[in-house]
């Protein structure tokens, strides 16, 4: 009876294949038009899909009677990298697994066509289907923020049920990899997820050597190598007034007892303006790409809702898409641009003014 059982289950996995194949599978060129139900099941906060509706690439798959069964987003992050923002199926069974799977397969194909190698996924510690489609596509889990849920929901799961709580962080790593990337990979993947933590007047000296090296490594920041005048001293002294301020913080992200990246909010000074932060991000070039600004992000909005901080501005160079991707998934919008406002290698560079009205966030998550 159990051989039987299982052939049963095979055929019907192979029925399933073969009527997912023959359905019509769309790039989807306006996503207005996607059914907001069936988003819902990728991504339970609306705040979140509106930020990336129109950024990310969509593909449907619709059924034999024209009505969508599968959706699937994705986010390009980096020359090499992307995320999957929102995976939903119609209905968890082996035909919803087996559109999802194809899915997965095709963007894959498409992604490996535009240079891209690494994909990120995320997924609920409760969501089992979707965990078991992502690993027969493929995915491995590489990190788990724990309690990452645990206050999103108005009702906690009946009694028997798993506790949503967790979300799992998931890669597909596809072959190609150069073996000065692949090497840096595995480095990375060996190593714990960083731990994020308000600063410290200890951390002065390691901040600033991060900032510097960040200055070196990339043009993105504002000062040219070696421009940094700051010292040890005028750090710790920035970090003590900080901690002093009602509506200023500062994150760093510790990996391995070494900073590797920070997130700066630094609140209005006056009454008219004491609700607002201009935040600062930076994120040594080993630890982008792993979800590390997104985990930073989170707790900027946590401190905020608790600060009764209304609203956060940054700046971004232009150039720097994979940034700029990141702050509009997250929930800023562009509000204005500089033209030639800074000069990077000789050549003008314009700036985005971008800004986030954290009344429109919707996070249930309180800083606890």
């Amino acid at each position: 009876m159990e051989e039987i059982r299982k052939n049963g289950e095979g055929a019907d996995r192979m029925d399933s294949d073969r009527i997912s194949e023959q359905e019509p599978l769309i790039d989807v060129t306006n996503p207005e038009k996607l059914p907001k139900e069936l988003l819902k099941r990728g991504d339970t906060l609306e705040w979140r899909v509106e930020a990336y509706l129109h950024e990310a690439e969509w593909l449907l798959i619709e059924d034999r009677d024209g009505e969508a069964a599968a959706v699937l987003g994705c986010l390009r992050t980096g020359a090499e990298e992307a995320e999957i923002v929102n995976a939903a199926v119609r209905e968890w069974n082996e035909e919803g697994k087996a559109r999802l799977l194809r899915l997965v397969s095709v963007l894959r194909g498409k992604l490996q066509d535009r240079g891209v190698r690494r994909l990120i996924a995320y997924a609920g510690n409760w969501e089992t289907e979707l965990l078991a489609a992502y690993q027969r596509s493929g995915f491995r889990i590489i990190a788990a923020e724990s309690d990452y849920y645990a206050d999103c929901w108005a009702q906690q799961s009946r009694p028997g049920e798993m506790l949503r709580a967790d979300r799992l962080m998931l890669e597909l790593l596809w072959t190609g990899l150069g073996s000065s990337r692949a090497a840096s990979d595995a480095r990375t993947d060996s190593a714990p997820a960083p731990v994020i933590r308000r600063v410290e007047l200890r951390d002065s000296r390691a901040l600033l050597a991060m900032k510097k090296q960040l200055d070196r490594e990339t043009t993105s920041m504002l000062f040219e190598p070696g421009e940094r005048r700051m010292t040890d001293g005028d750090q710790l002294e920035q970090i003590r007034v900080l901690l002093r301020s009602p509506n200023s913080l500062l994150w760093v992200a510790e990996s391995e007892d070494r900073i590797v990246g920070y997130l700066e909010a630094t609140g209005g000074k006056v009454r008219r303006n004491q609700h607002t932060v201009y935040v600062v991000i930076g994120i040594l070039e080993t630890h982008t790409g792993h979800g590390l600004g997104r985990r930073l992000f989170d707790q900027l909005f946590e401190w905020a809702t608790r600060r009764q901080i209304l609203r956060a501005e940054l700046t971004v160079q232009a150039p720097n898409q994979r940034a700029y991707r990141l702050y509009r998934s997250v929930g800023f919008k562009l509000e204005g641009i500089m033209r030639g406002a800074l000069m990077v290698e000789g050549e003008p560079v314009d700036l985005y003014q971008m800004g986030c009205d954290m009344r429109t966030i919707g996070r249930s998550r309180v800083d606890k």
